[in-house]
């Protein structure tokens, strides 16, 4: 038994971790000093450059771009469509934009979980950004399927070139 401000405490009956007690019979839970943890023996994958490619351009059309922008990193979250040499995506004018347009390194993820089975993967993609200037090409892409989520697919567009991808994967367990 422990003492408390408001009486004794003791555990509940049936789990001594679940739920503590008081005089009373009000709930409430106490902390533990330290937390048990479980040590799981390392089991990711390592994919290789075909399995990511397959995973950042069919399994995944969500992904988050990092890169610097005044001397600050910035993660922003960005739909995307990926090819096999490079991503693009669509950016307003602005901070994103004006920090990627001309050939800044740019590093790009994706990723899926599974917290029922504690299993999923993450692919890496680190590159060269800049944005697409090509009155072609953005016509193609402005009617192509990728809708922004946030901006309208008339503003800028930019383009990743893959020069490195690597990817893990944490099987289900």
């Amino acid at each position: 038994m422990l003492a408390s401000p408001k009486g004794r405490i003791r555990p509940h009956r049936d789990d001594p971790t679940k739920e503590w007690r008081v005089r009373t019979g009000r709930p409430f839970r106490l902390q533990p000093a330290f937390k048990e943890t479980t040590v799981i023996a390392q089991r990711t994958v390592h994919l290789d450059r075909h399995e990511c490619m397959r995973l950042l351009q069919y399994q995944s059309f969500l992904g988050r771009v990092a890169f610097t922008a005044d001397g600050v990193m910035q993660i922003a979250p960005v739909n995307y469509l990926a090819d096999g040499t490079s991503l693009v995506f669509c950016s307003a004018a602005g901070g994103k934009l004006s920090a990627l347009a001309g050939g800044a390194p740019a590093v790009f993820e994706v990723d899926e979980s599974r917290a029922i089975d504690r299993s999923g993967w993450s692919v890496i993609v680190r590159g060269r950004a800049h944005e697409i200037t090509d009155a072609r090409e953005l016509d193609y892409l402005r009617r192509g399927p990728l809708k922004s989520w946030a901006v309208s697919p008339s503003q800028h567009w930019i383009r990743i070139d893959i020069e490195e991808v690597s990817g893990v994967h944490i099987p289900a367990h």
